[in-house]
C-alpha cells in the first residue's frame, strides 16, 4: 500500500507565511479603503490610466479594494475552518482568483517600474545619477503601494494553493494531480528567458548609441535617460539567467565552490518567492501597456507609434508573466515530488 505524502511536509516554509501576509494585506486595505469611503482619509489608490483598472476612479477603486479584502478574509476563514474537501477547494480556488486579481489588476505597471528604477532612485536621493534632484515623493509612494499589492496578491494566491493542498489531503487525493506542470517546465522557462532578452537588446543598443527600433531624434532626446533603460536591461538579463536555473542543476543545488552553502539544496522559497512576484509584476505591467493600446493612449508612451521599440517589447510581457508562473509551478512540482 502506497503511503500518501503530506503536502505540508514538502512545501517551502515561506508558503506557510503566505496566509499571514495575505491577511495583513486584507486588513490594511480594508481599513484604509473603508476610512476613505467615509471621508476620513485619502483614497489608498491613485488613478493611473496605464493600469488594467485605469478606467475606475479613486472612489471606485476603494470600493473594489474593500470588497476584495473582505472576500479574502472570508475565503481564508472558510479554508481554515471547513472540514469538507469541496468547501475547502472552492475557497482555495476563490483565493487563487482573488490573488491574481490583486497582483495583476489592482497592482499595475508602477510596481515593476518601482523595482526597475529603485537603484537609480536611491542614488538620486543622495544626489547621484541622472535623476538627482528630480525624484517625486508622491510618485514614489504610489509605486511602493503598487509593490504592496503585487506582494499581497502573490500571498493571497499562494494561500489558495495551501487550501487546495489541504483539500487534496482531506479527500485522500494526495499529490497525483499536479504532475502535468512538470512537462510544461522547459517550454515555460524558454519563453521566460527569451522575452526579457528581446526587451534588453533594444535598451542596450540605445545605451550604445544605436537607435534600434526608434528614430535618431528620439534617441537624442532621451539623453542620459538611455542609461536608465540600460539599468532595466541589465536587470532583465540577470532575471533571464536566474530563470534558466528553474530547469538547471544549479537551480536545485548550490555550486560546490560557494562558501558555506556549496553543494547544499537551494531553498525552494529562494526561487519561488521572487519568481512568482516578478511573474505577477510583469503580467500586470504588460496588461497596462495593452490597455494603452486598446484605449488609444499609446501616444503617451515616449516615441508613440512611430518608434516601435519603445513599446512593442512590453506587449509580450503578459506572455512572459504567465510563462514564468508556469515555470515556477513546474519547479515546485519537480522539487517536491
Amino acid at each position: 500500500m502506497t503511503a500518501l505524502v503530506d503536502p505540508a511536509a514538502t512545501r517551502p516554509r515561506a508558503v506557510d507565511t503566505a496566509p499571514w501576509a495575505a491577511a495583513v494585506w486584507a486588513v490594511v486595505f480594508l481599513a484604509l479603503s473603508s476610512l476613505a469611503l467615509v471621508g476620513r482619509t485619502p483614497h489608498p489608490w491613485s488613478p493611473e490610466e496605464a493600469s488594467p483598472l485605469g478606467a475606475l476612479n479613486a472612489e471606485q477603486m476603494s470600493w473594489t479594494l474593500a470588497v476584495t479584502a473582505a472576500l479574502v478574509l472570508g475565503g481564508q476563514g472558510i479554508a481554515c475552518l471547513a472540514r469538507t474537501p469541496v468547501t475547502v477547494r472552492i475557497a482555495g480556488w476563490a483565493l487563487v482568483g482573488l490573488g491574481t486579481l490583486v497582483a495583476v489588476a489592482i497592482s499595475d505597471v508602477r510596481a515593476l517600474a518601482f523595482l526597475g528604477y529603485l537603484p537609480m532612485t536611491l542614488l538620486a536621493l543622495i544626489g547621484v545619477g541622472p535623476a538627482a534632484g528630480r525624484v517625486d515623493a508622491g510618485l514614489f509612494v504610489d509605486s511602493a503601494a503598487a509593490v504592496g499589492h503585487a506582494v499581497g496578491g502573490v500571498a493571497i494566491a499562494v494561500t489558495g494553493y495551501v487550501a487546495l493542498a489541504r483539500a487534496r489531503s482531506l479527500d485522500g487525493g494526495g499529490r497525483t494531480r499536479r504532475k502535468r506542470w512538470v512537462r510544461w517546465g522547459p517550454s515555460a522557462v524558454a519563453v521566460s528567458v527569451v522575452v526579457p532578452l528581446l526587451y534588453a537588446v533594444t535598451r542596450i543598443a540605445w545605451a550604445l548609441d544605436i537607435p534600434l527600433g526608434i528614430r535618431r531624434s528620439m534617441l537624442d532626446d532621451l539623453g542620459s535617460g538611455r542609461y536608465a533603460g540600460l539599468g532595466l536591461a541589465l536587470f532583465a538579463v540577470a532575471g533571464a539567467w536566474l530563470t534558466s536555473g528553474l530547469q538547471a542543476r544549479w537551480g536545485e543545488v548550490f555550486w560546490s565552490w560557494l562558501p558555506r552553502v556549496g553543494a547544499r539544496p537551494v531553498p525552494l522559497a529562494l526561487a519561488l518567492v521572487p519568481g512568482l512576484f516578478v511573474a505577477g509584476a510583469v503580467l500586470s505591467a504588460g496588461l497596462s501597456f495593452w490597455r494603452l493600446v486598446l484605449v488609444g493612449g499609446l501616444a503617451e508612451v515616449p516615441g508613440a507609434r512611430s518608434d516601435w521599440a519603445a513599446w512593442a517589447p512590453e506587449l509580450l510581457w503578459p506572455v512572459w508573466g504567465v510563462a514564468l508562473a508556469l515555470a515556477c509551478l513546474a519547479y515546485l512540482e519537480r522539487r517536491t515530488t
